[in-house]
């Protein structure tokens, strides 16, 4: 019988770990251009061979080449703002299985602490990609949030959590989203991407998102920030419902922290979903908004509070969910100062919701 070898396939695609021999640099605007053509973004469909593409994007995304692509960019960043790269489990040295989020340097004396709960296939500290590409590094991720954020008169903690690196990638110590598992090396180009084991290439008490958000409520907050924080809480995409579900599932224990939420979605979250807690359900009334994909300008007030309970309002971007964020962050953000600042803050409908009315037309 003929067999043909792994030595005789052609070898895995790899990419120069540098920017400039990758062909772009950041221009003075925080924009990765194209340095042949600087008024061009980043081009993915270099190849009709996938493989190639999606290697090439993960050396530009990536966190370990020089000068700076956009998660080393984005880290170094942060970094010198006042955020820490905090493991959890808490205490887990570096070359064991750890989910890496933000903190800020004042968690643990903060009066206020605003936690954001993101999208599962994005990177930590990544609202969108495209955003990134198309306007800039700083608008694309939370550097802009967070610099709004530090202009707030109360100085707020904030917590960045990281619903998309959980998997745990042992060749190089690190956890990674499922599109990086599927861009790393691998034994030739026609081969299949590793096999994800259940228990070696997952981080303990993180195994998913949703064990995730538990870990960060039941050990993390309460470990690192004070007793009685008050706290404002960003759920966005696939992280929003999660984020929602433990809250109301703990609402006995966070009734007294959780001042304010703030979800982005795609669509109008169901009144069934915040279950029956009359507590909660109050809360959910009176101190949540929801930031809906619309073609409305932002913040025009929408139909939708019999259905879901709180008010909606449009997200400012009716095509992609991932860039809710860039565009309606300052907003939530406002919402939460105005929560913090008005002793008893309650919503009122934004929209007057009234039955139709049929008309006889007999």
């Amino acid at each position: 019988m003929f067999r043909l070898k792994d030595s005789a396939l052609p070898a895995d695609f790899q990419f120069p770990a540098n920017l400039e021999q990758l062909g772009y640099f950041i221009n003075d605007k925080d924009q990765i251009r194209s340095i042949r053509h600087p008024e061009q973004e980043f081009n993915y469909f270099i190849s009709k061979n996938d493989r190639i593409n999606v290697v090439q994007r993960e050396a530009f995304n990536s966190l370990f080449i020089k000068p700076p692509c956009i998660r080393r960019n984005i880290q170094s960043r942060l970094l010198s703002s006042s955020l820490n790269l905090t493991s959890i489990p808490l205490g887990t040295p570096p070359s064991q299985p750890h989910i890496p989020i933000y903190t800020s340097s004042n968690i643990s004396s903060c009066s206020r602490l605003i936690v954001y709960v993101g999208e599962s296939s994005q990177d930590l500290g990544v609202f969108a990609y495209r955003t990134i590409g198309q306007e800039s590094i700083a608008s694309g991720s939370v550097i802009d949030f967070v610099h709004t954020i530090r202009k707030c008169p109360d100085d707020p903690g904030i917590l960045i959590a990281n619903t998309g690196q959980l998997f745990w990638y042992r060749g190089g110590q690190r956890a990674v989203t499922q599109t990086t598992w599927e861009a790393l090396p691998r034994q030739t180009a026609v081969s299949p991407p590793m096999e994800i084991d259940k228990v070696k290439n997952r981080v303990p008490a993180n195994r998913d998102v949703k064990e995730h958000i538990a870990h960060v409520f039941d050990e993390v907050i309460p470990q690192l920030a004070k007793t009685d924080v008050t706290i404002d809480v960003i759920g966005m995409g696939d992280g929003a419902p999660e984020v929602v579900q433990y809250l109301h599932g703990n609402w006995a224990k966070w009734e007294k922290n959780v001042q304010a939420m703030a979800i982005g979605t795609a669509f109008l979250p169901l009144m069934e979903d915040t279950g029956k807690d009359k507590s909660f359900r109050e809360f959910w009334g009176d101190r949540v908004r929801a930031y809906i994909q619309s073609a409305e300008p932002l913040e025009t007030p929408l139909i939708g509070r019999k259905d879901c309970g709180c008010n909606c309002y449009s997200a400012g971007e009716d095509q992609v969910l991932e860039c809710i964020m860039p565009n309606a962050y300052k907003s939530m953000l406002e919402f939460f100062q105005l929560v913090n600042e008005v002793p008893g803050y309650r919503e009122l409908a934004a929209v007057q919701e009234e039955e139709p009315v049929l008309e006889d037309t007999v």
